[in-house]
C-alpha cells in the first residue's frame, strides 16, 4: 500500500498535536496557566517598581519578563503581570482575579504610557476597547 507525502504529514502533525496536548493535561498546572503565578509575585513587584514611561516593549520585556496575559487594542496594547498572589480559580473575566494582574500598558509605537489598574481603566474610558 502506498502512503502519499501529504497523508503522512497530516499523520505526523496529529501526532504532534496529540502528544502536545496530552503533556499540557498531565502538567502540573492543568489547562489554568496561571496557577503557579503566586511563585512569581515578589519577583514581579519588585521588577515593575522600576518601571518608567517611554520605555519600549524590549526594556520592559528585558525588566519583567514574559507577561501573565495580554490585550490587543486598536491604539495599543496592554502587558498583565500577577503582582497580588490568590485568584487562580475563576475567570479573567472575574474582576477579583483581574485586580491581582498589574496592566502595564503601551501605546501604538509600542511605547509604554502608564501602568496600574486605574491607569488602565482611564485609558480604557478614554480610548476605547477594540481589537487589535
Amino acid at each position: 500500500m502506498k502512503v502519499n507525502r501529504s497523508a503522512r504529514t497530516s499523520f505526523l502533525t496529529w501526532t504532534l498535536v496529540v502528544a502536545a496536548l496530552y503533556m499540557t493535561a498531565c502538567s502540573k498546572t492543568g489547562f489554568n496557566p496561571f496557577a503557579d503565578g503566586d511563585d512569581q509575585v515578589n519577583e514581579n513587584i519588585k521588577n515593575l517598581m522600576s518601571l518608567q514611561p517611554g520605555m519600549t516593549k524590549a526594556q520592559v520585556f528585558k525588566l519583567a519578563g514574559v507577561a501573565n496575559y495580554i490585550e490587543g487594542e486598536s491604539w495599543g496594547s496592554v502587558w498583565f503581570y500577577k503582582y497580588r498572589p490568590g485568584g487562580n480559580e475563576g475567570t479573567l473575566a472575574d474582576s477579583n482575579v483581574e485586580k491581582n494582574y498589574m496592566p502595564v500598558v503601551f501605546d501604538s509605537s509600542d511605547r509604554l504610557i502608564g501602568y496600574g489598574y486605574e491607569f488602565y481603566k482611564n485609558t480604557m474610558e478614554q480610548l476605547g476597547s477594540g481589537p487589535y
